[in-house]
């Protein structure tokens, strides 16, 4: 198999699991060009998939909207914090 295929390969592998293994990544791109390693890296990040040295620096939260990061907080709340408190229903009605 070429690096353009293992390429591929490791893209379809990196949207599936979020991230792909910078060692990995660089035997891949053994062959390219600066320019063409650049933009794959771009493109990665395009993508939304995360480049790491190590599997536990992969971030799951770090592509998340504003809003889903608020679903967030709000599911870990105890109410105690009015940012993070989940409005009533009424409130919704309200807007």
């Amino acid at each position: 198999m070429d690096n353009k295929e293992k390429l591929k390969k490791l893209i379809r592998q990196g949207k599936e699991i979020g991230y792909i293994l910078n060692e990995t990544l660089n035997e891949c791109l053994l062959d390219f060009s600066i320019a063409d390693r650049q933009y794959v890296v771009e493109t990665l990040e395009g993508m939304e998939i995360q480049i790491v040295n190590f599997p536990n620096e992969y971030d799951e939260y770090k592509y998340l909207s504003g809003e889903e990061a608020i679903k967030i907080l709000q599911s870990l709340s105890d109410g105690s914090h009015e940012a993070f408190v989940k409005p009533s229903d009424t409130d919704k009605d309200k807007n």
